[in-house]
């Protein structure tokens, strides 16, 4: 499976069980969708620099 992310949007490819699993792993996480990709998108910048 493959994550493709950017500020704004995440992209996961792979097959759909594989998929929903990460969904799940994710729902369990006390952190919402738009704030963890700001802070992914966060970490790649700095790292870039």
């Amino acid at each position: 499976m493959k994550t493709y992310t950017s500020s704004e949007q995440l992209r996961l490819v792979g097959k759909a069980w594989e998929i929903r699993a990460m969904l799940r792993q994710w729902a369990k996480q006390p952190i919402t969708l738009q704030e963890w990709l700001q802070r992914r998108h966060r970490a790649v910048h700095y790292r870039a620099d």
